[in-house]
């Protein structure tokens, strides 16, 4: 079976998510992640999709219409400060739009709390068919391959997996060869972009956090062995582009989502 490629929101995340549909669709994807949680402080202006409402009926017609799928939805993140994580009408809308998994990262800075939490959003997550991933990165709680495979593990939910971000693993220390150290079949799916060779320093959260949401790169347009890493992951795991990149972020979204269809297209040659 050829290796599924899908869209990640965050490379043309200033697209409503019925245009991410049709951007995605027109750029060549049959496969999506949408944020159901829009992003005020990177400059996207709110939108409400957590509901039967008007911006829901459309996306789930655009879905229709184009065949596009949804692959996963974000953005959950466990804060220390706020006892709820997860939204209100977040789980049901995911498995209203189709969606397989859902994105979770932890602020929590006591492992046992995350572990806790992250238990409990697989559990809620489960009557609903959905896969819980964790997403790690050097300056979250969850901050390495090696310990996000031990707080999944520790969670001893079927529905729970690691997610790998190629940026964060890398900026984490992370190389191919520690893909082979975790059981594959906590992988359900990764996430790919390129970078270059200036590492923001592993201390620098503001400069790793701007890298992050605006700095990456398309794939062979950096230094990242992504060939090696992507070979390295099981044959069955989905690859969601997320390349958000500065240089060409004033380029109409469609164009943004072909070249990024292109790039990774490109890597993975039997891509569906």
């Amino acid at each position: 079976m050829p290796r599924q490629i899908s869209l990640a929101h965050l490379t043309v995340l200033d697209t409503t998510p019925p245009e991410l549909v049709t951007v995605a669709a027109a750029a060549g994807f049959r496969t999506i992640g949408i944020r159901l949680t829009a992003t005020p402080s990177v400059g996207i202006p709110p939108y409400d999709i957590l509901r039967d409402g008007p911006l829901l009926r459309e996306t789930m017609l655009r879905l229709a219409d184009t065949g596009v799928s949804v692959l996963d939805t974000e953005f959950l993140r466990f804060e220390p400060d706020q006892a709820v994580g997860i939204p209100e009408g977040f789980l049901e809308i995911s498995a209203r739009l189709g969606a397989k998994h859902v994105l979770v990262m932890s602020a929590e800075p006591e492992e046992a709390r995350t572990i806790e939490r992250f238990c409990e959003l697989c559990d809620r997550a489960a009557p609903y068919g959905l896969s819980v991933g964790l997403e790690f990165a050097i300056y979250t709680g969850v901050r390495t391959l090696a310990h996000a495979a031990y707080v999944v593990a520790r969670s001893k939910r079927s529905n729970a997996s690691v997610i790998v971000d190629a940026l964060h693993f890398s900026r984490s220390g992370g190389l191919p060869a520690h893909i082979a150290q975790v059981d594959p079949s906590l992988f359900r799916y990764a996430q790919i972009c390129d970078a270059g060779p200036d590492m923001p320093g592993p201390g620098d959260t503001p400069a790793l956090i701007r890298e992050a949401r605006t700095g990456r790169l398309l794939p062979g347009e950096g230094v990242l062995p992504l060939t090696a890493l992507i070979a390295a992951l099981p044959d069955s795991v989905p690859l969601a582009i997320e390349a958000p990149c500065r240089a060409t972020a004033d380029l109409p979204a469609v164009e943004r989502a072909k070249r990024a269809y292109r790039a990774l297209s490109t890597l993975v040659p039997s891509s569906a």
